[in-house]
């Protein structure tokens, strides 16, 4: 018996057994019917009791039983048959793609071998070398056109270009652009800028063709084949070789069209973010390579964040494009480290305006608002870059300072934009600055610290936290959505952020004063008398707006009720046993009076709103 008679007998057998089991459906659900009819007929009624008198009974009109109707048979819908799972070397093309793929690698890899071994063995001259790449080039991308067309040429509704059509012109694209690689940086025939542009012109024309078939694997194979073997055919990681691949990357995107491509994005992306962090290892600092490096390393990061806020406008879930921002920002401040002050500063600061201010423009009409994936990518890498720009250029002493006034800016914005993206980043950068500004409360505990430690800084420090925490508090009040439990943390926050950079800056202050007048220990003493008196006196406030409040009434009874506690135990726990003499006295005497009079004023307005409630 024949394969094809086979085939028929078999598929006649199924027929056969689907009948069967369509009759054994068929006499189940029969049965299923006549069972439910049988259970909803009455039951035969019982025998009424017998009457307590002889009495005639009412004639009643009879009743006729309830009727069941039974329900309307369902015949079981057919069964599609469940095809069997093919192997993937049985599915169609997929012989095909495999050896089209692994052909263009080798080819590709062919290719940069001989380039790279004819100059290493002094084989036949370069010229002969740089025309057989070209004329090799030349015929694989002939002929894949050729075979592309006949491909399109069927007549089928949808077609589309095959597989090997699509190694043959990824292979001969990649192996002209290794030729005006090996030209540029391996001979020097040509300059880096003419050679660019030209290498920009033939991955134009390849991944133009990549664009009008609609094929993502022509470039993917394209960039990731010119990418991988440029630097092995250049032998070395130099800003021109970056420079090349650079090219690759913007123009590849560009070959996606309209649709998202995440492979092609993270294929274009990796190989430059990789040559650029192998550029800031290998080059010498500021050195013209790393220069090089650092302006190729720009211009990649703000063609990338165009085209990713392109790319994700038109596709929300696009978080490839995000990954592929980060990927580059990574980049540019790996090959900025190395150099020299203040052209790392330079550079840090104005990646930052840039990265910032796309991220407040996405977020807003009429730029945005774009997916938020995005603009938390911008906003993060911004962040890190002012964040390093004030650490890489601040004198060491107002490191600190520029933290917090950085910080102050992002938390203003926050509150303007109403940016949930915003206030978050904002309170990144908030976190960083205060745990850089923790050194100055510490320092002011004892006096022999204080008077060793930078007391300018700790005051200017300290004024700015104390304006960052009231900012804080505004920036979190103006945002829509925020949950009552989030703004009394942030209020207790600032709470306790205020009050040790309140006592901070004026024990610096009352020190520098006594280091003045030659008595450094008692205006240390002084500054931190002053310091509890104040915080008895912003308790007393607490406790008497709170009786005036109708909103967060109790919220902030609580909170002086707790700034009183924390300020008496101040007085006895540290001002007993740091303060001496008359300085301590006077602030027992000061403290007592504040919460006597807080007191009294407190009873005379319980009682007056309690007539008036």
């Amino acid at each position: 018996m024949s394969q094809r008679a086979t085939v028929h007998q078999l598929e006649a057998d199924f027929a056969d057994a689907m009948q069967r089991l369509y009759s054994v459906g068929n006499a189940l659900a029969r049965l299923r019917v006549e069972l439910d009819a049988e259970a909803a007929r009455p039951a035969a009624p019982a025998a009424p009791p017998a009457p307590p008198a002889p009495r005639a009974p009412a004639p009643q009109a009879p009743v006729p039983p309830p009727v069941a109707t039974p329900p309307t048979p369902v015949t079981p819908r057919p069964m599609a048959p469940v095809a069997p799972s093919l192997p993937w070397y049985r599915r169609e093309g997929r012989v095909t793609a495999f050896l089209a793929i692994a052909g263009a690698v080798i080819t590709m890899a062919g290719v940069a071998m001989l380039l790279v071994l004819a100059v290493q063995q002094g084989w036949f001259g370069p010229e002969a070398r740089v025309a057989a790449g070209a004329v090799l080039a030349a015929v694989l991308v002939g002929l894949g056109v050729r075979s592309g067309a006949a491909d399109l040429r069927e007549g089928r509704e949808g077609a589309r270009v095959g597989s090997a059509p699509v190694a043959l012109v990824a292979t001969g694209v990649a192996a002209a652009y290794l030729d005006v690689v090996a030209m540029t940086s391996g001979y020097g025939w040509v300059p880096p800028g003419p050679g660019l542009v030209l290498a920009g012109v033939l991955a134009l024309g390849g991944l133009h063709l990549a664009r009008r078939w609609d094929s993502e694997l022509l470039a993917v194979l394209t960039v990731a084949g010119a990418a991988a073997l440029a630097p092995f055919v250049a032998q070395d990681f130099s800003w021109v070789v970056s420079a090349f691949l650079a090219v690759l990357c913007l123009v590849a995107w560009w070959a996606g069209g309209s649709t998202t491509r995440p492979v092609l994005t993270l294929v274009r992306v990796l190989p430059v973010t990789l040559s650029l962090l192998a550029g800031a290892v290998l080059a010498a600092p500021d050195s013209t390579d790393a220069q090089g490096h650092l302006a190729v390393g720009a211009v990649v990061l703000l063609g990338t964040l165009l085209t990713s806020a392109v790319s994700v406008r038109r596709d929300a879930t696009d978080a490839t494009s995000s990954a592929a921002l980060g990927l580059t920002g990574a980049g540019l401040f790996a090959v900025a480290a190395p150099m020299s002050e203040p052209t790392r500063t330079l550079t840090l600061a104005g990646a930052a305006a840039v990265l910032l201010l796309a991220a407040t423009a996405l977020s807003r009409r009429p730029l945005g608002p774009v997916a938020a994936h995005l603009v938390a990518t911008s906003g993060a890498a911004g962040t890190l870059a002012a964040v390093l720009a004030v650490v890489s250029g601040a004198p060491e002493r107002f490191v600190t300072t520029g933290l917090l006034a950085l910080a102050l800016g992002h938390l203003a914005v926050a509150g303007v934009t109403r940016a949930h993206t915003t206030l978050w980043l904002a309170v990144g950068a908030t976190t960083v600055a205060l745990l850089a500004w923790l050194q100055h409360p510490f320092a002011v505990v004892s006096s022999w610290t204080a008077t060793d430690h930078d007391l300018v800084a700790a005051f200017l420090d300290s004024v700015l936290a104390g304006a960052l925490v009231a900012v804080g508090v505004w920036a979190v009040s103006t945002q829509r959505g925020v949950g009552l439990g989030l703004r009394q943390l942030t209020t207790a926050v600032a709470w306790v952020t205020g009050l040790a950079a309140s006592a901070t800056a004026v024990v610096a202050l009352a020190t520098l004063v006594g280091e003045q007048s030659g008595r450094p220990v008692l205006g240390f003493t002084v500054g931190h008398a002053v310091a509890t008196v104040t915080w008895m006196l912003a308790a007393a406030w607490l406790l008497l707006r709170g009786l005036d409040r109708a909103v967060d009434s109790d919220l902030v009874l609580r909170s002086g009720l707790v700034l009183s506690g924390v300020s008496i135990a101040k007085l006895f726990v540290y001002d007993l046993a740091a303060l001496s003499g008359i300085v301590r006295s006077v602030a027992f005497i000061a403290t007592g009076l504040v919460l006597l009079a807080t007191g009294t004023r407190y009873a005379r307005a319980y009682e007056h709103r309690r007539r008036t409630a």
